[in-house]
């Protein structure tokens, strides 16, 4: 399906990939962010980096995607074609801490999209950003058709990965009954430049850059593959345009252990930072390398390494002001 003289909704536009995806697609097509800016925004970054084509092309919708009334009425009004849904409640601390409005969010926002979809007779095609935590404590090299594993129902780590794979099941049950061409991402480890959230490496670099002590949880040998942002970009494009069923979005070239990674940032930013250990008071992934043959069959190569990406996403940090960018208080604007 060609991206170009389309209606696109994103849901969660202004954040960390849907930023990406609005300027990517936003000079061909018009755009509609549907986004609450829960955990923060870069819609004033987009909004001064692309003046002329934001205020030819987009549209912005400040609404819960659990308002399925208001939901309702975007889709009216705007008639979208293709739907880019990234809209939904992530982080360990934002989980752990308000589980009930993780399930929410994920779950009931999840459902309204794919149920409103089914019934308007402009929507071309889904695609959905799910999460490689669906895997479970353990997920190395595996494929979009292995087994999915939760945790127990007692620890709220696991209703972040529980709600996402049922918003899966949703959006597969869509294609099913109704017809509409669905396309799942599972991202891997996602970071770069304007990253909202508690991000392992958004924390890194900027503790860093401050100079004060990196955090490592429990000993530091958990392992984690990591995937620039515009590799995961180009993913998502990629299924967007070719896929069809769940594709693994990330990295598998760029894996290694938590300690690695917070001695590579120290170097990376030329900081005088020091690590410091703490217990994890939660489950946790003890690895998550991504298969990614599927993809690659349509021809997706990642290509930025994390020391690159490093640097870039550093630079970024050091010449913009995450208060003003990354955690505007969506009370106050």
């Amino acid at each position: 399906m060609q991206l170009r003289n389309r209606n696109i909704m994103i849901t969660g536009g202004s954040g960390f990939v849907g930023s990406y995806l609005v300027e990517s697609l936003i000079s061909q097509n018009k755009i509609c962010i549907v986004d609450n800016e829960y955990r923060g925004s870069n819609f004033d970054y987009l909004k001064k980096k692309n003046s002329k084509l934001v205020k030819k092309n987009l549209s912005f919708e400040r609404i819960d995607i659990v308002d399925k009334e208001k939901l309702s009425n975007v889709f009216t009004k705007f008639e979208p074609e293709i739907i880019f849904h990234l809209a939904g409640i992530a982080g360990v601390k934002t989980v752990l801490n308000d589980p009930l409005k993780v399930i929410n969010v994920n779950l009931i926002g999840s459902y309204n999209l794919a149920e409103i979809s089914a019934k308007s007779k402009s929507v071309k095609k889904i695609i959905y950003s799910s999460t490689s935590e669906v895997y479970g404590p353990t997920a190395y090299q595996l494929n979009e058709d292995s087994f999915t594993t939760q945790g127990t129902a007692y620890d709220p780590r696991w209703s972040y990965a529980t709600s996402k794979l049922f918003a899966e099941h949703i959006f597969v049950a869509i294609q099913r009954q109704f017809g509409i061409p669905v396309a799942i991402g599972r991202l891997f480890n996602v970071y770069g430049p304007r990253q909202i959230g508690s991000g392992a490496i958004h924390e890194f670099i900027k503790n860093s850059i401050s100079k004060k002590p990196l955090t490592i949880y429990d000993d530091g040998s958990q392992i984690r593959a990591w995937c620039y942002v515009d590799d995961c970009l180009n993913g998502l494009l990629l299924i967007a345009e070719k896929g069809n069923g769940i594709y693994n979005i990330g990295n598998p070239h760029e894996a290694l252990t938590s300690i690695a990674l917070a001695k590579l940032v120290i170097d990376v930013t030329k900081s005088k930072s020091k690590i410091q250990f703490k217990k994890l008071n939660s489950s946790d992934v003890r690895v998550r390398v991504p298969n990614i043959e599927k993809l690659t069959k349509l021809g997706f190569t990642p290509k930025i390494d994390l020391r690159e990406g490093l640097i870039h996403t550093a630079k970024w940090y050091k010449t913009n002001t995450p208060s003003k960018i990354l955690f505007l208080d969506n009370n106050k604007r």
